[in-house]
């Protein structure tokens, strides 16, 4: 079984990459600290007489000179300068000669038509694994490397394809994570397939859950979208029972079962009926400025009646009917639990004014980077055979204050813009309220004259 992952080397990669064969050597470049890691005869050297570091297309003892010389031929020095990848195996399951002949083929048969590449095995661990090294500018046409998905899929899978050939196993691809809104879609509408009976009805029954059924003949997918935004999903992505014509087979059970008003049964329009008033005879031995003031200020029952037929004629508000929309709902409360972290945070620690806002920010980048530099240099040591135990907890201890203060970094950076958005907004109406010609100001002796 062999695991693989490919990685980019730049110029400001170089702390993350020093460690090197030989310590004194920090200053070269970022390729040149990559290659000394791949060739540490610690970890390369089998016996007194062999070495499992081999060059593709380059001398494996002056590999760094003929990279380089490569780069400055075609003038692209900067930038990316090397890939950096590995193979890692099972523990016991393939032998140190092994592991790097699989590792040549594979970087014979990944790079070796374009690019130089350094492979070097590696035995400083329990699980044998190849280093491979790969200059980043061609030496056919000096064109550079494009890392893309597909390029790491066709590298995963040349890996796949030697391991069974050399009866080795391989690790089988894992199914990526469902987005939590497909869960939501499914629900809706299947929500939706048990109170409609026909296409039209399956629209309104998703309508009013807050989404958006679009099955134009002109397209060739159907899709499902929230109301308030967000990108349209196609329904073969949800599986086949949300397929079209799934779908169809359950509305059409539901019409020859319950027939083509199952939406109205299982949602019965309101029907406002007025309601009949009957004004009981209460003005007797009563003034007419009594009942002036008790027909329009008071409770009787020709005050109601007066109140209904103003309602009935549009002079009094409707009320609306309130819409159910869970998408918007769940984007509005996202949005108010963003709004009062920020302003906990601000109150908590009582900030005078946005540039301590800011500065309070450079010392969070400042303690994650000190924090991650001391979680490298852990996750250097565990590589080593004799590393202790502890070294994990340390590292854990690490990945969580890193992840506190990078949830307290977005929380301020959240909160300096909705206060230059605050600021901004307040700025427009300033100006919108001012008239475009101010009046002038007169004088006190002109007024006087008046």
């Amino acid at each position: 079984m062999a695991v693989t992952k490919i990685w980019t080397i730049k110029d400001s990669l170089q702390r993350v990459l020093d460690y090197a064969a030989n310590p004194d050597k920090t200053e070269y470049d970022a390729l040149a600290q990559t290659l000394h890691y791949a060739e540490n005869d610690a970890k390369t050297k089998l016996n007194e007489s062999a070495q499992l570091v081999t060059g593709i297309h380059c001398r494996a003892d002056h590999a760094w000179e003929d990279m380089r010389a490569v780069q400055e031929r075609f003038g692209k020095t900067d930038g990316v300068v090397a890939l950096h990848a590995y193979q890692s195996f099972r523990e016991g399951e393939v032998t140190p000669e092994q592991c790097h002949e699989i590792g040549v083929a594979l970087a014979r048969k990944v790079w070796g038509k374009r690019f130089q590449v350094l492979v070097a095995t590696h035995m400083n661990t329990d699980n044998l694994h190849n280093h491979f090294v790969i200059n980043s500018v061609s030496y056919v046409d000096g064109k550079k490397y494009e890392q893309r998905r597909s390029q790491y899929a066709e590298f995963r899978a040349a890996s796949d394809k030697l391991c069974r050939e050399y009866g080795l196993s391989v690790v089988e691809q894992p199914k990526a994570k469902e987005p939590a809104r497909y869960a939501r879609m499914r629900e809706a509408i299947d929500q939706a397939c048990e109170d409609a009976s026909t296409a039209e009805d399956f629209h309104r029954a998703l309508y009013r859950q807050g989404y958006i059924f679009g099955s134009d003949p002109n397209r060739r997918y159907a899709t499902i979208r929230a109301r308030d935004g967000g990108r349209a999903v196609r329904l073969y992505r949800l599986g086949e029972e949300y397929d079209l014509a799934a779908i169809d087979d359950r509305l059409r059970g539901n019409y020859l079962l319950y027939g083509p008003r199952l939406y109205e049964l299982k949602h019965p329009p309101r029907q406002n009926t007025p309601k009949r008033y009957r004004p009981k005879d209460s003005c007797a031995g009563k003034g007419i400025l009594q009942i002036f003031f008790e027909v329009f200020f008071g409770e009787s029952q020709m005050h109601r009646l007066y109140l209904y037929y103003c309602y009935q004629l549009g002079i009094l508000p409707k009320k609306q009917q309130p819409r159910i929309n869970r998408p918007e709902l769940e984007r509005i409360w996202k949005d108010t639990e963003k709004i009062l972290a920020e302003h906990a945070f601000v109150h908590d620690h009582k900030f005078p004014s946005l540039q301590a806002i800011v500065d309070y920010r450079k010392s969070l980048s400042q303690q994650i980077e000190t924090l991650a530099a001391q979680r490298a240099e852990i996750v250097k040591q565990m590589r080593r055979k004799d590393a202790p135990s502890e070294l994990a907890d340390r590292r854990a201890m690490l990945t969580c204050k890193i992840a506190e203060l990078r949830k307290e970094d977005k929380i301020a950076e959240g909160a300096i813009k909705r206060i230059q958005r605050t600021r901004e907004s307040n700025r427009i109406d300033r100006e919108n309220r001012m008239p475009l010609h101010p009046r002038p100001r007169r004088r006190r002796r002109e007024r006087e004259r008046e």
